[in-house]
């Protein structure tokens, strides 16, 4: 698409679809991880029955985690999960995209969460943000002198085909722009960020459109945007991998540590994005 017509979209909408922005080989290995560690797909918490809500277990540092229990299993620090998920930090696909959304150049770019979803059968995410949220991550403005700058960008990669029934990402076109609070985002006239009160999935909600994806494709959006998924109704497992871009300013979610490995391993482009503000040590003095 050219590239004046992504950012009318962009800017319009609050999203754009990527297809096939990933090979088929990196599609391979990134299931194949999943594959390798499918253990903790089945049994992710430590404990039994009441016990074992948020008692994670690890995989090195990547920590098997859920915000509900209906989302599904993530894997967090899924850049710790080897060469294939350092490639995806700047991808060629959408990086592009994303420094000049974000405005790199002046504001700096850094990962706020990293993650692997995997969904069964009735998993599902509430809808949650929107223009009417004021925190600094679902920030959008684009200035008429092409001056972007979006408080936040995630990008959805699907691991496998996600069509419907499959538990799709759902969006409110457009919502990141709109100051009016979506209906089920409103109790007693103040605006909520995220639908705790209803327990619906997203795809029953007002106004949301469903975004079906190829494995490959890749869903680009502003965390502003009114969004969430709707229910699994179909058999298996949605598989999709998350990387949420900001400003250098908003640091890492959960303040996972890097590891040192890592931190070794990483192309200097990489180090930016992942340690965009390097640690401020005093000089190492010689005993007197």
């Amino acid at each position: 698409m050219d590239e004046k017509m992504q950012d009318y979209l962009f800017d319009l909408q609050g999203y754009l679809v990527l297809e096939s922005a990933i090979s088929d080989e990196d599609l391979r290995l990134m299931n194949q991880w999943v594959d390798d560690h499918w253990e903790y797909v089945e049994n992710p918490w430590i404990g039994e029955g009441e016990n074992r809500q948020g008692r994670s277990r690890w995989i090195g540092n990547i920590q098997t985690h859920t915000y509900n229990i209906e989302n599904g299993v993530n894997f967090q620090n899924i850049i710790e999960g080897g060469e294939i998920f350092e490639k995806l930090i700047d991808h060629s696909s959408w990086i592009n995209l994303v420094r000049k959304y974000i405005n790199s150049a002046v504001n700096g770019l850094s990962i706020h969460e990293n993650f692997i979803t995997v969904r069964g059968i009735g998993g599902y995410i509430h809808i949650h943000c929107g223009g009417h949220v004021p925190l600094s991550y679902l920030t959008f403005r684009q200035e008429n002198t092409g001056e972007w700058m979006v408080g936040q960008i995630n990008v959805l990669m699907a691991l496998n085909d996600i069509g419907p029934g499959d538990g799709p990402p759902v969006l409110v076109p457009s919502s990141h722009q709109c100051t009016e609070i979506h209906p089920r985002l409103e109790s007693n006239g103040k605006g909520l960020v995220y639908d705790g009160i209803t327990g619906k999935p997203a795809g029953t909600a007002f106004a949301t459109k469903e975004v079906y994806l190829k494995a490959g494709d890749v869903l680009m959006f502003t965390d502003a945007i009114t969004h969430g998924s709707a229910e699994r109704t179909n058999s298996g497992y949605r598989r999709t991998v998350v990387y949420r871009y900001s400003p250098r300013f908003v640091r890492e979610r959960f303040n996972f540590q890097t590891s040192e490995k890592l931190l070794q391993r990483l192309t200097p482009e990489r180090l930016r994005i992942i340690q965009p503000m390097a640690p401020q040590r005093p000089p190492e003095t010689s005993a007197s």
